[in-house]
């Protein structure tokens, strides 16, 4: 699929306009006319805005990829382990009934993976069904019935253990992939002053590894250089190196050049919560923040593919705003890069030093 932004024509804004009519938002007297327009763009932000993503009205590999799973509802079609995974918001569905019922599905991603397949197989298994790992019609009748007497905790977030701490306390023998945002053709956002942050990225991602190498991690990059990487080979890259952590470096910006200030990013659909992912991002954007400017101004949970796909706990770091001249004036300090990664670094350490 394509990037689509507004005045697009075609076959693929035809395809995104009866998806967001079949999910219930308004197109207007645009309809599905394959163009779009501001009614269509607009129907987008509220999709968008509804799924915890990137509010900007273009339809990118996030956005598709969410606005596709959002087609599916459970019971719909058989859902089992498999390569590729089931992804949706029947598997969302799914995860979130074994949750409350006390079975261990693991964070509420809505991707059919080796948890959810545990967490299903014993349900099964308690419930006197065959142990397959197959939802299908007697699963969910048992899954129905057995929802209806745990009535009025729908929308609960369910803990996660240690209160948002992992049990190491070290950095040494961790997996941390580093995936320094944007590069290649995607210059990211460009400074006044023509500051590119692909290039603040990709400086600090390099700089990171060595002090992480350091520390005794395995580290691993989404990229190296000034190449263009699509979203979901960044994710694959470090499910593949099956990275504890994930780190992605980028840059803030904004139509209003007063905004200043460091942000930082963790997993969350609807009413679940990465408390693990919260945490680290907590410590690094305060050590961040600390490096001048208007400081840190808070994390934010969103649903993000960085910080969604990936098994381990991942984290989006957002230092300053490029479109802020002060902010500006810091990232082209000779030293910044260097103190930068020194705080995400030092994130990290008192993250696991529960300081």
């Amino acid at each position: 699929m394509r990037t689509l932004t507004l005045s697009d024509r075609g076959k693929e804004v035809s395809d995104v306009q009866k998806r967001l009519h079949a999910l219930g938002y308004e197109l207007g007297n645009e309809g599905l006319d394959g163009f779009l327009g501001a009614r269509s763009q607009l129907a987008l932000k509220a999709f968008q805005q509804q799924r915890g993503l990137l509010v900007d009205g273009i339809l990118g590999p996030n956005t598709w990829r969410e606005l596709v799973e959002a087609g599916y509802a459970l019971g719909e079609r058989l859902l089992y382990l498999r390569m590729p995974t089931f992804r949706g918001d029947d598997v969302l569905a799914l995860q979130v009934k074994l949750n409350l019922l006390g079975f261990n599905a693991g964070p509420e991603r809505g991707i059919f993976d080796t948890a959810l397949e545990r967490a299903l197989i014993d349900f099964q298994r308690n419930a006197g069904l065959p142990s397959d790992g197959i939802v299908g019609d007697d699963t969910l009748r048992k899954l129905d019935a057995l929802r209806k007497a745990e009535s009025g905790r729908e929308g609960k977030k369910i803990p996660d253990r240690n209160e948002g701490f992992v049990a190491e306390t070290s950095l040494a023998g961790t997996v941390i992939a580093i995936d320094p945002g944007h590069g290649g053709q995607d210059s990211g956002v460009v400074s006044p002053g023509g500051r590119k942050e692909k290039d603040l990225t990709l400086a600090c991602g390099l700089r990171l590894a060595e002090l992480l190498r350091a520390e005794g991690c395995r580290v691993v990059m989404t990229r190296e250089s000034d190449q263009t990487v699509p979203l979901y080979v960044r994710t694959d890259s470090a499910e593949t190196a099956a990275a504890h952590y994930l780190v992605s470096l980028h840059f803030n910006s904004n139509e209003d050049p007063s905004a200043a200030g460091a942000v930082s990013y963790y997993f969350q659909r609807s009413h679940y919560y990465s408390e693990h992912g919260a945490r680290l991002a907590d410590y690094i954007g305060a050590e961040v923040g600390g490096l001048g400017g208007a400081g840190f101004i808070r994390s934010v949970g969103r649903n993000f593919a960085v910080l969604r796909e990936p098994t381990g706990i991942s984290v989006m770091v957002e230092p300053l705003f490029l479109s802020n001249a002060a902010d500006d004036a810091l990232a082209g300090r000779a030293d910044y890069v260097e103190r930068l990664a020194r705080a995400v670094v030092a994130g990290f350490t008192r993250y696991l030093a529960r300081a």
